[in-house]
């Protein structure tokens, strides 16, 4: 590749698992997003025990993707 910068390996494998964190909580928040949304168009009377199961998911998303982030910070320091 480039000669002045050696670490293009690492760099782009820094880049790619960035990706992957950050991509694993956005899928699944937009894919329990659109759910929640659809069951509350179904179900409108539902919509506050919906949106508190969707709540606690969505809790649970971000502690996975938070402990993710750590981790990556953990490896690559």
């Amino acid at each position: 590749m480039l000669k002045g910068f050696p670490l293009w390996v690492e760099g782009l494998t820094f880049i790619v698992m960035f990706f992957f964190v950050i991509g694993f909580a956005c899928f699944w928040v937009a894919l329990l997003g659109s759910r929640m949304i659809n069951d509350i168009g179904n179900h409108p009377t539902k919509s506050a025990q919906l949106q508190f199961t969707t709540a606690w998911k969505l809790m649970l998303i971000e502690l996975v993707a938070f402990a993710l982030l750590v981790a990556f910070y953990m490896i690559f320091n």
